[in-house]
């Protein structure tokens, strides 16, 4: 997992549509695809994992919504976390 040197803030909707801003604080590829790390910036203990996908219109940041595939990507965030200890 890379860490950027200037953290990306934006905007994005969660999943009640409330407008949420949040820190991108690192990315990391697996199976081919990029995805972000986020910081929820209005609460301490919120994080996101989000793909990063490129499109005609530019990148775009789009939810994991397989749970399977959100459980797997935690669990690979941790271990990515530990090795970096």
């Amino acid at each position: 997992m890379e860490e950027k040197n200037n953290p990306l803030v934006v905007e994005m909707t969660d999943n009640e549509g409330n407008k949420v801003k949040v820190e991108i604080v690192s990315h990391f590829e697996d199976k081919g695809r990029t995805y972000v790390i986020a910081n929820d910036l209005g609460n301490d203990t919120d994080s996101y994992i989000l793909e990063l996908v490129s499109g005609p219109d530019g990148d775009e940041l789009v939810s994991v919504d397989s749970e399977e595939e959100f459980n797997r990507l935690c669990e690979l965030v941790d271990k990515l976390a530990n090795e970096e200890e």
